[in-house]
């Protein structure tokens, strides 16, 4: 990966809104069997498209592993036995083939109106690294492309007028639920940033002269009130009078039950080998207050340094192909991460003033 987020609003992929975040450059490494946007293109067929699959993209570690992978999804009904002609009779273009179909099955098209994500199956989680997975595994990583973008101000003002406890609890849920699976970027981040921005600069001759970005005074106040229970904002989505404020806490509830479908897979022992010298991931959402506030003005100045040092995936899902039932149990994992990332791409949709950050299609 290279580049840095230094433009807000700039265009992604498809004339989308979103932060210029560290886009991926590099060519796969060795061993990187093949990776998708989380929005699979369809063909006049309803299937998916090979266009645009690099010719010369291989699986250069064992073609026995993508083989014996492609074999399992087909017999847990995970991959279409169709798809094997359409790829040209290639394990690898098959299984491209698979993870679009199954991204495209979970929300992927409504992800694709936010996020600009990718998922790949690969055999290794740092580009070019010597250090692999364990013999017999694979891994399913989603990472950015891009960070997308949500001003959260309006929807906060529309939320304390229905009830002063709704906003803290809006918030809390939706960045909750999206961190379960990937990363969000939000004021307690950029307060990290300036408790270390402080540090750096105490002591120094001409202290006085560093200002500090005011993350405090950018966070409305009204975040510091205690969340509501999940059973008492249930009840609140049948009191409240306002149909808007209505479907952001219906929207909202359906969020979190998505995203508690499944846990995340466990951080092993392997993967903290591999990713030992590794930056934090890279944000998939910035979550700010409004447009260049304080928030925005952290996440851009760390961005300045977050490709300084490969970072981390986003999500992790390791494959043990000798386990069936461990390969059912991973798809199902990226399954319910898409419904999650497609959930708040829906209520991101509801929120008001975030219309610049859906997609914009050319022709």
């Amino acid at each position: 990966m290279s580049g840095t987020a230094t433009v807000l609003g700039g265009r992604g992929k498809g004339g989308r809104s979103v932060l210029a975040l560290a886009q991926r450059k590099t060519p796969p490494a060795p061993g990187r069997i093949t990776s998708t946007h989380l929005m699979g293109a369809l063909s006049q067929v309803g299937l998916p498209s090979l266009e645009g699959i690099a010719t010369d993209q291989q699986f250069l570690a064992d073609d026995g592993e993508a083989i014996a992978l492609a074999e399992i999804l087909v017999k847990s009904k995970i991959a279409a036995v169709e798809d094997w002609e359409q790829s040209g009779r290639d394990p690898t273009k098959y299984l491209h083939l698979t993870l679009q179909r199954w991204v495209g099955g979970h929300g992927g098209t409504t992800i694709d109106r936010r996020f600009d994500l990718n998922v790949t199956l690969s055999d290794r989680l740092v580009d070019y690294s010597e250090e692999r997975a364990p013999e017999g595994t694979l891994y399913l990583i989603v990472d950015p492309e891009g960070a997308a973008f949500v001003l959260f101000n309006p929807t906060i003002a529309m939320l304390e007028q229905a009830h002063p406890q709704l906003p803290s609890t809006f918030f809390r849920n939706f960045v909750g639920a999206l961190n379960r699976w990937v990363r969000v970027y939000d004021y307690r981040d950029a307060e990290e940033r300036v408790d270390m921005l402080r540090q750096w600069y105490e002591g120094e001759e001409n202290e006085d002269q560093y200002e500090l970005p005011d993350v405090e005074g950018c966070t409305p106040k009204c975040l510091t009130e205690k969340p509501l229970t999940s059973r008492a904002l249930g009840k609140l989505a049948e009191t409240v009078t306002d149909k808007r404020v209505q479907s952001l806490i219906r929207g909202l509830l359906g969020l979190c039950r998505i995203s508690q479908k499944a846990r995340r897979p466990e951080f092993t022992e392997d993967m903290g080998e591999q990713l030992m010298d590794s930056n934090p991931p890279l944000p998939c959402l910035l979550a700010a207050f409004s447009q260049g506030d304080s928030v925005v003005g952290c996440f851009d100045d760390e961005s300045q340094t977050a490709m300084e040092v490969t970072p981390q995936p986003n999500l992790i899902i390791p494959l043990k192909l000798s386990e069936a039932s461990d390969i059912r149990k991973a798809f199902r994992s990226l399954g319910i991460a898409c419904e999650t990332l497609a959930a708040a791409s829906r209520l991101i949709d509801l929120m008001p003033g975030n219309d610049d950050g859906v997609v914009t299609r050319e022709g």
